[in-house]
């Protein structure tokens, strides 16, 4: 038997009206977390009571916090993942799929959990984070112009309420407008200082405009600037300073179809299982923004495989 806890953001996109909300099953466990740092504890209590399947209600935000939180409280026996997408972005749903959205959505998945209806499955394995003495696990890891444009969505367009596929295809062209033409078109394109290795290979030091790495195989839009072969589960893509033919790359590389001078022009992508780097500034994982800490050492490693539900 399959045993499901819910846990919800109240706080996410779509959750913020009340028509939308879960409306959790009478057989389910149900928490609705105040703040990150409830996250450990719900966890645990969900492990207790011998959580098998957990929905997760909210965005790429709430998924991290909730993979951040697992292996503490369940250690090896993981419970598999149903992803109620109710976010401002939901990448990570557009890959491994998930239960549905609205209120009747967590239902449909404790019926078919009952009935032992036959599910869809697809398993990946979050990035690991490490830094500041800390360990934060999600799909999605950047920084320089990402950590730039993450910050301009936010304040330009998540602000006016545009969320979900029209609110990440709105940043794209604000972002590429800001970089290419806006008025701190130096300031995108000057970069942050980095150093980077891959799996314990030699370590470059340079000013590096944007790095993205992720553990996903498709994000929304068509978007997959990553083109690196290999066995590596983390895809990285890394841009040196300057970002030379930075619009003729954006349009191909974005695609994962870059120009044959890229590699010439600065534009790296490769895959690895150990990512390590050497930072200043903050970064993004998940659509938030972290600090490196005084070290400025930031690994990336694959975590444990998760096996996520779809209906």
């Amino acid at each position: 038997m399959s045993r499901l806890g819910i846990v919800a953001n109240g706080r996410s996109w779509r959750n913020r009206s009340a028509g939308a909300r879960t409306a959790p099953p009478a057989d389910a466990l149900f928490e609705a977390p105040n703040s990150p740092a409830d996250y450990p504890e719900v966890m645990r209590r969900f492990a207790a009571a011998g959580v098998t399947t957990l929905a997760v209600d909210g965005g790429d935000g709430t998924l991290r916090d909730v993979m951040s939180a697992l292996k503490p409280a369940f250690g090896d026996a993981l419970p598999q993942i149903a992803l109620l997408p109710n976010g401002k972005t939901n990448v990570a749903a557009a890959d491994v799929g998930g239960a549905g959205r609205g209120p009747k959505a967590a239902e449909r998945l404790a019926a078919a959990l009952r009935d032992g209806s036959p599910l869809r499955t697809s398993v990946r394995r979050p990035i690991e984070a490490a830094f500041d003495g800390r360990s934060v696990s999600g799909f999605v890891f950047g920084m320089g112009a990402f950590e730039r444009a993450t910050r301009l969505v936010d304040e330009r367009v998540h602000d006016r309420g545009f969320a979900q596929k029209l609110g990440v295809a709105l940043g794209v062209v604000a972002s590429g407008s800001a970089a290419l033409f806006g008025r701190e078109r130096e300031v995108w394109r000057r970069g942050v200082p980095l150093s980077l290795a891959l799996d314990g290979g030699p370590e470059t030091t340079h000013d590096s405009f944007a790095l993205l790495a992720t553990s996903l195989r498709r994000w929304v839009l068509g978007l997959w600037p990553f083109w690196g072969q290999g066995p590596g589960a983390i895809a990285v893509t890394e841009v040196a300073v300057p970002p030379r033919r930075l619009a003729r790359n954006l349009a191909t590389a974005g695609l994962g179809r870059p120009r044959s001078s890229a590699a010439s022009e600065g534009w790296r992508s490769e895959r690895a299982d150990l990512v390590t780097l050497g930072l200043r500034d903050a970064f993004i994982i998940d659509g938030d923004r972290f600090a490196p800490g005084p070290d400025g050492r930031v690994e990336l490693r694959a975590g444990p495989p998760l096996t996520f539900l779809r209906l």
